[in-house]
């Protein structure tokens, strides 16, 4: 290129990547919004497989599918699609599958979030969902319908920790058009891989485990390579992108997750214990707890641990919680989960606020109820400033 006025070199100087006959251990951020060609004809033979590359960030990014690549190995998948939120990755999953007319089963426990975009969201696109106890194997097949297209629920609910018999539901859809829905966010990949036991979609809040470290916002699908392609069609045109550096931010953060879910799991029954054998605890929610409704569907679905979640139920309701959480010391209060740090949050204050109050008292989930993100501190310390709170209520 023959010299330039200076305001064009600025333009364009140091634009193209260096060589080297050597490979970066860590992988470089792609922040270009777009990629350029040589040749009109290159975009043809990317749009239309004939030659690998990119186009667009919107439609996919090389630190976004190193992130997808590494989930669906872990996963057992065939491929995935990576997008900016947990609900990002429910609400296009749902919508690559969904049409009006059709009719979801869900579990009557989810996240509130999942729970308002399933009762509100799709509604008004004429899609119909029936709540249901997903423990009770004959209500979820009496609540299917001729129109049921998907059954949703959650691996360890969330509040309630209860596990879900993915090997049971599975079977109520075999055989079926129907496909099964796991949100497997507070078991991550280490704990369960719901694939295995025969779901078709697994959907991860990425901004929880798998990154750790609360600094994040992202979301998982994984499934077979011809679904994904749909959600990725469906993904491009709605356009909830996950920025490359929050890809690569959770692409490092799972290189220590089988690490972290080890502790996770160790602290959170250490507490969970403890507050089972605590005078001014009423309920505690933990699937490693041999009390718990489910703690042998734990032991079928879960290995390498219970998670790093448990919730209770303080004496004094909403008085005694706000009590108990507002005089820990080193447990701060967070509305989110699984950060290295223990962590509380209220549940009908924060989560599933939007879930009426009556509801929530139906299912466990009332003012008095505490959720603990457990983190990967000495567990004695974390005991301890429990203890010292539960004196206060």
């Amino acid at each position: 290129m023959k010299k330039n006025n200076i305001q064009t070199a600025i333009v364009h100087a140091g634009e193209k990547m260096p060589q080297s006959v050597s490979t970066s251990k860590v992988a470089p951020i792609f922040a270009s919004s777009v990629w350029s060609f040589d040749h009109l004809s290159q975009i043809d033979d990317i749009y239309e497989g004939r030659e690998q590359g990119f186009v667009y960030s919107r439609i996919s990014n090389p630190n976004v599918m190193q992130l997808e690549e590494a989930i669906s190995t872990l996963d057992g998948g065939e491929s995935a699609a990576a997008y900016a939120s947990g609900m990002a990755a429910i609400s296009i999953s749902l919508l690559a599958e969904l049409k009006q007319g059709d009719h979801v089963v869900a579990h009557s426990i989810l996240y509130g979030g999942t729970y308002s975009l399933l009762k509100n969201e799709l509604s008004k696109f004429g899609i119909e969902t029936t709540f249901v106890d997903f423990n009770d194997l004959n209500a979820v097949t009496k609540a299917m319908q001729a129109n049921t297209k998907v059954l949703y629920f959650e691996t360890i609910c969330n509040p309630t920790m209860e596990v879900m018999d993915i090997t049971g539901i599975v079977q109520i859809a075999k055989g079926t058009h129907v496909k099964v829905y796991v949100d497997n966010t507070f078991a991550s990949p280490v704990i369960c891989r719901p694939l295995e036991y025969g779901a078709d979609v697994v959907i991860y809040s990425a901004t929880k485990y798998l990154n750790g470290h609360s600094d994040v916002t992202a979301g998982i699908v994984v499934s077979n390579s011809e679904f994904i392609k749909k959600v990725k069609s469906v993904g491009t045109t709605y356009g909830p992108t996950l920025s490359p550096f929050d890809a690569w931010l959770i692409l490092r953060g799972l290189r220590t997750l089988a690490l972290r879910m080890e502790r996770h799991s160790a602290n959170a029954l250490s507490l969970a214990n403890f507050l089972a054998g605590h005078p001014k605890i009423t309920a505690v929610h933990y699937p490693g707890l041999e009390s718990s409704p489910t703690y042998g569907i734990a032991n079928r679905m879960l290995e390498h641990g219970y998670g790093g979640m448990l919730s209770f139920t303080v004496d004094g309701g909403l008085k005694g919680a706000q009590v108990l959480i507002d005089s820990l010391e080193m447990t701060e209060l967070v509305p989110s989960l699984a950060g290295v740090s223990t962590t509380t949050s209220h549940p009908g204050k924060t989560s599933h606020r939007a879930i009426p109050l009556a509801d929530r008292n139906h299912y466990g989930v009332g003012d008095g109820l505490i959720r603990v993100s457990t983190g990967i501190e000495y567990s004695k310390d974390i005991i301890e400033d429990f203890r010292k709170a539960l004196e206060k209520v």
